[in-house]
């Protein structure tokens, strides 16, 4: 991956996790502050979060 799509890809990531109202990683950093990594493992996790927790109220 060239730095350029590295940067395009964690813009990504960083406007869908807005929408859902997640500006924080679960150690309190910025999400501007995180390593593609720790923005995609943010990602899945809140994901996962909101799969269960729709899947309970079912």
């Amino acid at each position: 991956m060239s730095e350029t799509d590295v940067q395009q890809r964690k813009s990504e990531l960083i406007r869908g996790l807005r929408r859902i109202g997640i500006f924080y990683t679960s150690d309190g950093r910025k999400l501007e502050e995180c390593s593609l990594y720790t923005l995609e493992w943010t990602n899945i996790s809140v994901r996962y979060e909101l799969a269960n927790e729709r899947m309970t109220k079912l």
